[in-house]
């Protein structure tokens, strides 16, 4: 993982660590945030190590399945995991994955399958 990506990722994993923190209930809790973790940390492993990294068609399938995964994640949360600050963050994360790989794409390419 470069260190603009893992930075991109702290950042993001920051906020939503420090929202357990600041809450009396939180509606998720370390679990559930170190489980995006888990889905960010392999979506970025396999983009970066794979040999099919250069085929656009690929990457956005891989992009299709973390965003699934998210999907299904905030689901089981109430949609309360991933809200506007963490959506941009989550875009902004996945632009730089595919950029590293060598593509760029104009607009939000989760879009099409994001419901957060």
């Amino acid at each position: 993982m470069t260190p603009e990506i893992a930075e991109k990722k702290k950042y993001l994993l920051h906020w939503m660590y420090d929202f357990i923190i600041d809450e009396e209930e939180p509606a998720y809790l370390k679990k559930d945030v170190d489980e995006c973790d888990h889905l960010l940390i392999d979506f970025i492993d396999c983009v970066e190590t794979s040999e099919h990294k250069a085929d656009f068609t690929w990457v956005a399938s891989q992009v299709e399945a973390l965003v699934k995964n998210l999907n299904d994640l905030n689901a089981r949360l109430e949609n309360q995991l991933i809200e506007t600050d963490q959506r941009e963050d989550l875009c902004a994360l996945v632009a730089l994955v595919m950029q590293h790989a060598g593509h760029s794409y104009e607009g939000d390419i989760t879009e099409m399958w994001r419901k957060w």
